[in-house]
């Protein structure tokens, strides 16, 4: 599968005061649009919606913002602390993220199209009814995540962990898992038909589902 990269020009603005650029251009309804921000916080930022367009977001700390409807469009996170942070019915498209802490974040209702999340801890995420479509997640740490009754559209994970990931509701036909750490799924059953597993998962779900392999 191949994903559409963020598209980021050549000569961004460099600013260290993301809290000022975003109060002083949302206040004057412009988007937040070829910026370089590197090693700041965004901290108190509220704002009904506010959209970042062709960004790069490098070192950054969200700390106390209300960031639900906002929308990502060809935006580079990188080694970034995103943790416990709400961005219910935000969008994200054509959006890296790369070394970064997502732990606890919030994509309940969340619509998210060529995403690469790239060694990125991801523990006790909230996907709730979210909208995932031509993603990749390669070496992240998904454990303790709730992706309930959520929809995945050519999405793959790749040398992931998932462990007491609750994937009730979430079908996960096609998606192909034998690179990854599986244990202790929830689930009700009808989740795994037609995902793809080695022989070793296919024991350990096994027993999920209640069957008895005799030898």
């Amino acid at each position: 599968m191949k994903l559409q990269k963020p598209k980021i020009p050549e000569k961004l603005i460099q600013s260290e005061s993301i809290n000022e650029i975003v109060a002083n251009l949302t206040s004057s309804g412009y988007d937040i649009e070829n910026y370089y921000f590197k090693n700041d916080c965004f901290s108190d930022i509220s704002s009904i919606s506010v959209e970042f367009n062709k960004c790069i977001i490098e070192k950054c700390r969200f700390k106390k913002c209300d960031v639900q409807n906002f929308v990502f469009d060809n935006v580079i996170f990188r080694d970034c602390d995103i943790s416990n942070m709400d961005f219910s019915d935000a969008v994200f498209r054509n959006t890296e993220f790369i070394n970064c802490n997502l732990t606890g974040i919030i994509l309940s209702k969340a619509r998210l199209s060529d995403i690469s999340v790239i060694s990125c801890n991801m523990q006790y995420s909230n996907l709730t009814s979210a909208d995932i479509a031509r993603s990749h997640i390669e070496k992240s740490n998904l454990s303790n995540s709730y992706i309930w009754e959520a929809n995945l559209k050519d999405v793959e994970f790749e040398q992931c962990t998932l462990v007491s990931v609750e994937f009730t509701g979430t079908m996960l036909k096609g998606i192909d898992f034998t690179s990854c750490k599986m244990e202790g799924l929830l689930i009700r059953g009808p989740e795994l038909k037609g995902a793809v597993v080695n022989e070793f998962q296919a024991l350990s779900l096994s027993k999920l589902l209640g069957i008895i392999i005799k030898e």
